[in-house]
């Protein structure tokens, strides 16, 4: 057996809070993951899995803020960016620069094997009030969704016919699936989902080798598995729950666990009372997903 976890929106590198579902602290993100590196030592994860909006600031900077935060965690890890990353047409120069030693042939599209699994990483585009897609967004006002462009599709369809033979994970800041209505309530804030999400869960369910795709973006956690795909979203580092998942991989099998940080306090700055059903239900907080 061995492990790696998923983190998501950490939103480093700004000391701006604000207001989602629950409170979004970025001012105590330092201390956060000086936490972080002391509950990673204990588990000893092969690697970490950020799925996007690593950091929250739109310049240089703030990126290469982000990428020290990160490294002091002192594990490997692999990036990818979400809509706070990828804004402006240098936010892509930025992040590649800044974690070139974390991507894979220095893309933010890319695939890796590890021991017994594959891994994809896809880069949504924004999508603007015309429809077309662009990798970023002069005005946020014109941009109104999200979608994996036609050339990542053809180029997962090629990659995962190469590895056909290998159990695979897909990673995506932004879910292919909705909220699901069970977890919907009023008043709830909701960043949507990829336009073109059953488009994505239907290439991935046509490749029986892909079990699960891991994402972000929502702050909440749920998993909902629909034609042998797990679909795995989890809550933002900031905001209540302030958790992160923790992945055992077996041979036959990967065992899913949703892992709170050693001290309790960063949670219950941020949880606003009733509201602590982004946390999930128990079936959004532990799952076993069969490799076979």
């Amino acid at each position: 057996m061995w492990r790696f976890v998923q983190i998501t929106d950490p939103h480093l590198g700004s000391q701006t809070d604000g207001l989602w579902n629950n409170r979004v602290i970025c001012s105590m993100m330092p201390d956060v993951i000086s936490c972080l590196r002391r509950d990673l030592a204990e588990l000893h994860p092969d690697f970490i899995l950020a799925t996007g909006d690593i950091a929250s600031q739109h310049s240089r900077d703030a990126v290469f803020a982000a990428r020290d935060l990160m490294d002091s965690l002192g594990y490997p890890y692999y990036p990818m960016g979400g809509n706070h990353d990828f804004t402006t047409e240098e936010s892509r120069t930025w992040f590649t620069e800044a974690f070139w030693a974390h991507l894979p042939k220095g893309d933010t599209v890319y695939s890796f094997n590890h021991k017994n699994l594959h891994f994809c990483v896809l880069d949504p585009w924004w999508r603007w009030s015309d429809g077309s897609l662009c990798p970023f967004i002069p005005d946020p006002k014109t941009g109104i969704g999200w979608a994996v462009p036609p050339h990542q599709i053809e180029w997962l369809e090629s990659d995962l016919a190469e590895h056909r033979f290998l159990p695979t994970v897909v990673a995506t800041h932004y879910p292919a699936v909705q909220i699901p209505k069970r977890m919907q309530r009023e008043p709830m804030m909701n960043a949507g989902s990829l336009d073109n999400g059953d488009l994505l869960s239907e290439v991935l369910e046509r490749h029986k080798q892909v079990k699960a795709i891991f994402s972000g973006h929502l702050h909440m956690n749920f998993i909902v598995t629909r034609n042998g795909l797990t679909h795995i979203v989890t809550g933002s580092l900031p905001e209540y729950p302030v958790e992160y998942r923790e992945v055992h991989v077996h041979e036959d099998r990967l065992e899913l666990f949703t892992r709170g940080l050693g001290d309790k306090s960063f949670a219950a700055r941020s949880l606003i009372e009733g509201k602590e059903w982004t946390a999930g239900e128990p079936r959004d907080r532990s799952t076993v997903i069969p490799l076979s």
